[in-house]
């Protein structure tokens, strides 16, 4: 199979705006954001429906609030559960080491949250199915892409052939699109196969006690054990260098493993897989109408719970440039900053979760003995790691790059709302001055040309319920914030006179008339 590239213009109207190949949480995600915006989406999944098998467990306060933008939040709150303590345990199942997961999270969620994928799955396609311009086909497995001048052409396994301007990869690992494209990619150096196992605990079943996440520290193998959502349990065994992967998937080798917790009679196995974690990423998420996403741009060991965030964080950015080019608001130049600003946070997150997965992973006893010791003696917690974006905000500026605040507001009818339930999605600017004639008019043409969102904290009846967004930006010596739709902060001003400064450079960034 091979992209073609014959570029012609076309002299009929696409059937789809944009093409998304997958239907997985990040296909989801992608169609989802892009139909509320009133696009026209056709989502090619090849299995005949949906995959009922969890995979991922774990999802941050920053993909909440992607599920907040998308009206889901209740939902998600109804089936996952936060997830409050990372422990890293010695093979006895001692507590070497203790990361709270209950710090404040900047974007007014909780931290982190365990879930079962299929439920979580079934509220983003509720999110898709009220889109009206999203068309979802199953058993739609593409062979072929051929690029012209100004769309796409796809064809299926049966023969279809549908066109679109812009073509996503939201396929995985083994990515249909990628091999399609040709596209190259890095492999930055981790590799090892582990054994899944996923258990329901029977009605009636004793209580089980085990952290919400837990890796044990254990040179004869390493393992992970933790909760998805408050139903299931998932344990994670490393495969040693004897082992035969057919071997370790029978039934009778899961309970001897298994063994230490639960039995038979008290859970049912629902899965059991062995894994390969890897740690690869596309050397670009771009190939001109063509564009990556999630596993499909880059995989990255579990020890961080970052890999389907990751994903969805390139949905939430994709989806804001893709609307901007296809209501004509931008060109498509601005899509090659969607490589620029997504692949180096992804690196970033896989060198420390292969940083992380290094420890775990060690089945020498003495460097085993050693990576305990270190972490028993440490006297301080690290921070949340929570990196920059690459690019597309306004380089040297406080906070520009980084996630920005959600803060609670009081608004006149008096209650207490998260920011985008009373502003709504897109760019936003807080301030905490009043602002001038001249910049009051800059905001309003930028209202006009991408839908710019604006409040003055404690002016026009609107003040904030706390100090999350006024403390973080007194405390950066700043008194306005400019925020990009996914949440990544594009610039800041010292003064008032630098909003409008601020605005402009918002302007020559996306190249707007």
């Amino acid at each position: 199979m091979k992209l073609a590239d014959e570029p012609r213009a076309s002299t009929a109207a696409p059937d789809a705006d944009v093409l998304v190949v997958g239907y997985g949480p990040v296909g989801q995600t992608l169609a989802a954001l892009l139909g509320s915006s009133g696009h026209r989406v056709l989502v090619c999944e090849r299995r005949v429906g949906r995959y009922e098998t969890p995979r991922a467990g774990h999802f941050d306060h920053e993909i909440m609030r992607v599920f907040q933008s998308l009206g889901i939040a209740d939902e998600v709150r109804r089936i996952a559960e936060p997830a409050r303590v990372y422990e890293f345990l010695d093979p006895d199942g001692g507590v070497i080491s203790r990361l709270p997961r209950g710090w404040s999270a900047p974007s007014g969620w909780d931290a982190s949250y365990h879930f079962y994928q299929p439920e979580l799955e079934d509220a983003l396609d509720a999110a898709v199915r009220r889109a009206s311009t999203v068309d979802v086909r199953f058993g739609a497995e593409l062979v072929c892409l051929r690029q012209e001048a100004d769309h796409v052409v796809a064809t299926l396994a049966d023969g279809r052939v549908v066109t679109a301007r812009y073509a996503v990869g939201a396929d995985g690992a083994n990515s249909a699109v990628r091999t399609l494209c040709e596209t190259p990619a890095r492999d930055l150096g981790f590799r090892g196969d582990w054994l899944v196992v996923d258990v329901r605990p029977r009605p009636g079943a004793p209580a089980l006690d085990i952290p919400d996440t837990g890796q044990v520290l254990d040179p004869a193998r390493p393992n992970h054990l933790g909760r998805v959502a408050d139903r299931y349990f998932r344990w994670e065994f490393m495969l040693l260098e004897d082992d035969d992967p057919a071997e370790m998937v029978q039934p009778e080798r899961v309970w001897e493993l298994l063994r230490p917790w639960i039995g038979p009679h008290e859970g049912e196995v629902i899965r059991r897989t062995v894994y390969q974690f890897r740690s690869i990423v596309a050397d670009t998420f771009r190939h001109r109408s063509v564009l990556l996403a999630g596993d499909a741009a880059h995989v990255m060991p579990p020890f961080l719970g970052q890999g389907m965030s990751s994903g969805i964080r390139d949905a939430a950015t994709l989806s804001w440039m893709l609307d901007l080019v296809l209501t004509g608001a931008a060109g498509p130049d601005l899509l090659d900053l969607y490589t620029l600003s997504r692949r180096p946070q992804v690196i970033a997150y896989i060198e420390e979760s292969v940083r992380v997965g290094t420890v775990v992973c060690e089945t020498d006893p003495v460097r085993a003995a050693r990576h305990r010791a270190e972490m028993r003696s440490a006297t301080e917690l690290p921070p949340p790691f929570e990196p920059p974006v690459g690019a597309g905000f306004q380089d040297g500026q406080p906070l520009a790059g980084h996630l920005a605040v959600q803060p609670f507001l009081r608004t006149g009818n008096g209650k207490t709302e998260r920011s985008d339930d009373v502003l709504g999605s897109g760019f936003t600017l807080f301030s905490l001055v009043e602002l001038d004639a001249a910049t009051t008019e800059a905001v309003s043409e930028l209202e006009r040309a991408i839908g710019l969102r604006s409040v003055v904290v404690g002016v026009e009846g609107v003040r904030e319920e706390g100090e999350a967004l006024s403390g973080w930006l007194k405390e950066s010596g700043v008194v306005a914030v400019l925020v990009r739709p996914d949440f990544y902060v594009f610039g800041t001003a010292t003064g008032l006179s630098e909003v409008a400064d601020l605005l402009a450079a918002l302007r020559s960034s996306l190249s707007l008339a």
